[in-house]
């Protein structure tokens, strides 16, 4: 017979939530505060408060070294999990990197592998698109959209970005394209072949497969899609209630 193993209660509603790779450690956003608790035990570990807003997103990179937050004030943060662990119960560790060239809410994050040297990219509200390195905090690439994002993922190769819009659409965005521009704007009129179109209200989540061949979307209009990357044809469409 399954048997609760651990419960954990939150003081408030979670608004974002991931695990350490690892499986060692649990975040959540709360508020504007982050909390880390251990997964054998249940025992919280420290609370962060960086933040001003309310937390919207939360990751880790794949090797559970890092971890980045996002929010509704503008700002992701880096933080290194060690510095975090090893910190004064009584002092609130600073983050490894402070994002803030953002104008808008952080609507999500992706860390990409390869541990601490890793790309991460922040979508959002505001039709921006980052790629930042993990380990230096350095703006890799600014990519200008005329929706605003929602969400974003990269493929195992790191060759394409995917970033969810706001009207349903979602963008492909050629990360090894020549020349190499540091500042670009994604015109939909002008990107033939790199829009997928189905979705009739904000997409939300978006994921890859393994080989890159395949992209997995959710969205508000109660549909998941699954697509075919080259083609951006929709292969299936599952509906969903709410």
């Amino acid at each position: 017979q399954d048997q609760l193993q651990q419960k954990i209660v939150c003081p408030g509603p979670v608004t974002c939530l991931t695990a350490s790779p690892n499986g060692l450690y649990i975040l959540a956003g709360v508020a504007e505060s982050i909390y880390l608790w251990e997964v054998s035990n249940g025992n919280l570990l420290t609370i962060l408060n960086r933040h001003y807003q309310d937390l919207t997103c939360l990751c880790f990179t794949d090797d559970s070294s890092h971890f980045l937050s996002g929010a509704k004030d503008c700002l992701a943060l880096v933080w290194n999990l060690y510095s975090v662990l090893q910190a004064e119960p009584s002092q609130i560790p600073d983050p490894r990197h402070v994002w803030s060239r953002h104008s808008l809410p952080i609507t999500d994050l992706y860390c990409g592998f390869g541990g601490a040297p890793a790309r991460g990219a922040t979508a959002l509200l505001g039709q921006v698109l980052q790629l930042w390195e993990v380990s230096s905090g350095e703006l890799l690439l600014s990519v200008l959209f005329d929706v605003g994002i929602m969400a974003v993922t990269l493929d195992l190769s790191e060759y394409h970005m995917f970033c969810g819009g706001m009207d349903g659409s979602i963008f492909q965005v050629d990360l090894c394209a020549w020349p190499v521009q540091r500042d670009r704007t994604f015109q939909t009129e002008r990107e033939n072949g790199k829009v997928f179109k189905g979705h009739r209200n904000q997409v939300t989540c978006l994921s890859v497969s393994t080989d890159g061949s395949l992209l997995l979307s959710g969205s508000h209009d109660e549909t998941v899609r699954l697509w075919d990357i080259q083609s951006k044809q929709c292969l299936k469409t599952m509906n969903h209630k709410g």
